[in-house]
């Protein structure tokens, strides 16, 4: 999937919106091709080296449910099913037969090149930092091939869930992850019902991974989310994978966001931000000093208008808030009833 340019194929049964996306990506460097059904995408696979495949639910003959199950063995295929069913059970069944991502239409053309970059970062080459396959506790876990194996070789049954969850975890090991930031980093996704599913999935991977020798991987922390304590292996590079240092001690300028790579760093430190924070991140330094309402950062962020109700916001705002509190120099205030502002001093 790295290296040269990277083809994608979309397949979907309306050329308009196969056009539409072929167009928005092909501007971003993709190399795209283009089928109807399941007939063309198979011939399109045959002829072709696709590194993503974005693919629709309903389609004539056999259906994206379907092909997505087809392609699950293939270790060397990103599949991101991209639907007008967007119920949660419709989530879950097209997580469950294979696909790596499932996005509602209308799909954001930011957020889904976000999560096409961020499925690659996936499944990067042998020899590319980060390496595919991590290591914590006597435990091994192939990023790529899926496949969670203890000390002794023997494989541990993950689901897509719980596989996202736990690859969350190792590529954050040692800092503590709200709720909300683990459904960013493995789903992607804003629904409440998965946040519901989190705890659930954590309890899961705690009872696999619990050893005679091992203790507690994952603690709980109260009223924050969870830490993975273990440290962790990127085996292919060979470095301990390891947070950030310190950043207080960074000065207080060089902000630097980058929402169609999903990237903001500050003084040349990475922060570590889900794809709503990047986008909120960049609203409010463009306006920094200047309140932004919450109808503007949801319609930004989440490609949908505030609700009163909506809490989503207020949510990404804090966790955000958090991250960016070690940085001198740099906060996000409140403004009752209207929304925030960054403050850059």
């Amino acid at each position: 999937m790295e290296g040269g340019r990277s083809t994608i194929l979309v397949v979907d049964d309306e050329p308009s919106v196969r056009a539409a996306i072929s167009d928005y990506l092909s501007r971003e460097g993709y190399h795209m091709l283009e089928a109807g059904d399941g007939v063309a995408m198979r011939r399109m696979l045959d002829e072709n080296d696709v590194s993503v495949v974005l693919l629709d639910v309903m389609l004539p003959g056999e259906n994206g449910l379907s092909l997505a199950q087809s392609l699950a063995h293939r270790d060397d295929i990103g599949v991101i099913m991209i639907s007008a069913l967007g119920a949660e059970g419709d989530r879950i069944a097209g997580l469950e037969r294979g696909a790596d991502d499932y996005l509602p239409k209308p799909v954001s053309p930011r957020e889904l090149l976000a999560r096409i970059r961020a499925l690659q970062r996936r499944f990067k080459g042998p020899n590319s930092p980060g390496g595919l396959q991590f290591e914590f506790a006597g435990w091994r876990l192939d990023a790529v091939r899926r496949v969670l194996r203890d000390a002794r070789g023997v494989v541990t049954t993950l689901s897509d869930g719980e596989f996202g969850l736990l690859l969350a975890f190792v590529e954050h090991p040692q800092r503590v992850l709200s709720r909300d930031e683990l459904l960013g980093l493995a789903r992607g996704n804003d629904s409440d019902a998965y946040d519901r599913a989190i705890d659930t999935q954590v309890s899961r991977i705690r009872h696999k991974l619990r050893t005679p020798t091992s203790g507690e991987l994952i603690r709980t922390i109260r009223g924050e989310g969870y830490i993975f304590t273990p440290e962790v292996i990127a085996l292919n590079s060979a470095e301990p994978v390891r947070q950030n240092p310190n950043p207080a001690c960074a000065p207080d300028r060089g902000i630097r966001i980058d929402t169609s790579a999903c990237e903001a760093s500050i003084s040349g430190m990475a922060l570590d931000l889900t794809y709503s924070e990047v986008t909120i991140f960049a609203a409010l330094y463009e306006a920094k000093n200047t309140v932004v309402t919450k109808d503007a950062l949801s319609r930004q962020a989440l490609s949908r208008p505030w609700q009163a109700f909506d809490r989503s916001i207020d949510v990404h705002v804090s966790n955000l808030r958090n991250k960016l509190s070690l940085h001198a120099g740099i906060s996000i205030v409140t403004v009752r009833k209207v929304g925030y502002k960054l403050v850059v001093e």
